[in-house]
């Protein structure tokens, strides 16, 4: 059996399948497309395609945690796609056509949000564009929710919110702030035809150690809260930060640039650390000194008494959980501790039906048990990710409009795609770009932005590495009777197209199968490294399936 892939001479069918990226993303953005636009020097086609599934592409240019990069099929090759990065120029190479702004007409209908972070303006946004009035509640003096309190400048600049959250005023949502609201029902009573609490994961989730009403310890949000409003300029000479997620890793790299000597306290290992690698990374690159499995006990004024911990079974997270190693008590100086150890949602604060956690009781559309109130994002899921926030968004308006008596749809295609033919890719060994960033000699002096976005000719090289996953097809096929069962197969592909058969061939073993040849991007890995020639991998679709 031949070990070469057989090109097809018969034209493509123009049926697309979704890209591992755009699978991966909680708002479903069409990643291949964009990237096309890019390409092709589109910047402002490539900025459509974005806002047809979210209204910060800026936003999430500069702070997405980029799911999409871990499922990218350019890794088969060498290495993902810069899909965030792109994004990112997507918007700061655009020449400002809003071809994406279309707005129908005024469906007579209200709606008010509550909370103006990235779900409760995204839902805004859709409504909005559907027609419907809609006005947001916002109990702090600035739109933006945790974009502009809980992440520093240096990650996401207020200037990079302002711009986003007028764009969103600018499709006729009304956003009052310094208005918070005691009751989601209250705002169905002044006439609003539905409400969404869109309230976010503000409160604290666990208190901290003995002695933590200190007026030396601070919660992590509130500290991150005061940075950004410029309302906290000190922090102290010696800063512990106790924590393992991405408002640690904030709050800690705060410190630093407001001169303080940093130590960022962690009670499981680095590799249990929610926080994104790259920004633990940076951290320590910037002088904060990560402590793991060590955990504090005791607080007061000009120091923390601490625990050395060990890995115990695992818990419900699945990561070993971490145990106090008796008589193993040390001693930390610092002039202000930061508990910085997670959120949780308060849903009872609206007088809304809650779950133990906290978070919101709603059904599988959003709506609570309360006809008309929808709730969505943290304040149902507890502390997510800002693209999962714009999903839970995306969600909500979609049920909020079938409940107001709209179909629920809320994307239109901007930018028509004729694409049929993926076009050719960088080939194999072509790095992705890596951005300049700033010298951490120079990040710790202030709060500037850290890393610059791509260049147009950096954003195109760059989109041409792009396999157009959409509209490249193989077939992959397993000759079951030869095949031994060595498995080399699926550990070379990392698209997961291999599994075991669960029946035995004639010669006794158990062959592998095919269960998702879609997925193939005809990186050939699997048909060099099989031993019993049993892969062929054909471009095109099988015979049996054209037309």
């Amino acid at each position: 059996m031949s070990r070469k892939a057989k090109a097809m001479a018969e034209p493509k069918t123009e049926t697309k399948t979704t890209a591992p990226c755009r699978e991966a993303c909680p708002a479903g953005i069409d990643v291949p497309r964009y990237i096309r636009c890019i390409r092709s020097n589109d910047f402002d086609g490539a900025l459509a395609v974005i806002r047809e599934r979210i209204p910060f592409p800026a936003v999430c240019g500069h702070a997405c945690v980029h799911p999409c990069e871990s499922a990218c099929s350019r890794v088969q090759y060498d290495e993902a796609i810069a899909i965030r990065m792109l994004k990112r120029a997507a918007y700061e190479r655009s020449r400002g056509r809003l071809v994406y702004e279309h707005k129908a007409k005024p469906t007579g209908k209200k709606v008010a949000i509550i909370g103006s972070g990235p779900c409760g303006l995204t839902a805004a946004y859709y409504l909005a564009g559907l027609g419907h009035a809609v006005t947001v509640f916002e109990r702090l003096p600035q739109a933006g929710g945790m974009l502009r309190y809980g992440i520093p400048e240096y990650r996401l600049p207020n200037g990079v919110v302002d711009r986003e959250v007028a764009a969103i005023q600018g499709r006729g949502v009304e956003i009052v702030t310094n208005a918070p609201v005691q009751s989601a029902a209250e705002l169905r009573e002044k006439g609003f035809d539905a409400v969404l609490a869109a309230s976010g994961a503000w409160k604290s989730a666990v208190g901290g150690p003995a002695g933590a009403d200190a007026a030396s310890v601070m919660d992590g949000l509130v500290f991150l809260q005061e940075v950004n409003t410029g309302a906290r300029h000190t922090v102290g000479r010696r800063v512990v930060v106790v924590g393992g997620g991405n408002t640690a890793i904030d709050a800690a790299r705060a410190a630093v640039r407001m001169g303080a000597d940093t130590t960022l306290l962690y009670r499981r290992g680095r590799a249990e650390m929610p926080a994104a690698p790259e920004e633990v990374a940076e951290a320590e690159e910037e002088g904060v000194r990560l402590m793991f499995m060590a955990a504090p006990v005791e607080a007061a004024r000009g120091s923390v008494v601490c625990l050395r911990m060990q890995a115990g079974e695992p818990d419900a997270s699945g990561r070993p959980r971490p145990e106090p190693i008796a008589g193993s008590e040390f001693e930390l100086s610092c002039d202000s501790l930061i508990m910085a150890v997670g959120q949780r949602a308060d849903a009872a604060s609206l007088k809304l039906a809650a779950n133990s956690d906290g978070t919101a009781r709603v059904g599988d559309s959003l709506e609570t048990p309360a006809p008309g109130i929808f709730a969505a994002g943290d304040v149902v899921s507890g502390p997510k990710t800002i693209i999962e926030a714009i999903g839970q968004g995306r969600k909500a308006a979609a049920s909020i409009d079938r409940y107001l008596g709209g179909a629920g749809k809320i994307d239109s295609e901007a930018v028509p795609d004729g694409a049929t033919e993926p076009p050719e890719a960088a080939p194999q060994g072509a790095r992705r770009p890596r951005p300049e960033r700033v010298p951490p000699a120079g990040r710790i002096k202030g709060f500037g932005l850290v890393e610059f976005g791509y260049d147009e000719e950096t954003a195109g090289r760059e989109a041409g590495r792009c396999l157009s996953c959409d509209i490249r097809e193989y077939t992959v096929e397993v000759n079951p009777a030869v095949c031994k069962e060595c498995g080399y197969c699926a550990e070379m592909c990392g698209m997961e197209i291999f599994a075991t058969s669960e029946t035995f061939n004639a010669a006794g073993f158990k062959p592998a199968v095919v269960k998702s040849s879609e997925k193939c991007v005809g990186c050939l890995k699997c048909l060099y490294v099989c031993p019993d020639f049993a892969i062929t991998i054909t471009e095109g679709k099988p015979q049996s399936a054209r037309g």
